[in-house]
């Protein structure tokens, strides 16, 4: 296997600046829901706060490799999990090690 570009292993920055505004707009409004006894904005506060904590969930990208196989080789599927194939060209992705 010759590995012709990697690309990707780092944090999206934008996902992190939307998870924490995400994040503060919740709580305010959840504070705010909690102070006035009303059930929407308590409702939506959460949400938010949810959708803040995807985006942080979401912010790690994965690091991909473009790889072309040798005449007899084949990509070892436990260790790597093809993502995309043009022509010759296989883009594979690291597996997730389980315990």
């Amino acid at each position: 296997m010759d590995v012709l570009h990697t690309y990707g292993g780092g944090t999206d920055v934008v996902l992190i600046v939307i998870g924490v505004i995400a994040c503060i707009v919740g709580l305010v409004v959840l504070i705010a829901g909690i102070t006035a006894v009303e059930t929407p904005p308590l409702v939506l506060g959460g949400l938010m706060m949810l959708v803040g904590l995807f985006a942080f969930a979401a912010a790690n990208q994965p690091v991909r490799h473009e790889v072309t196989l040798r005449p007899g080789h084949v990509i070892d599927a436990a260790k790597y999990e093809v993502i995309d194939q043009r022509g010759a060209i296989y883009v594979i992705e690291e597996r997730e090690v389980s315990e």
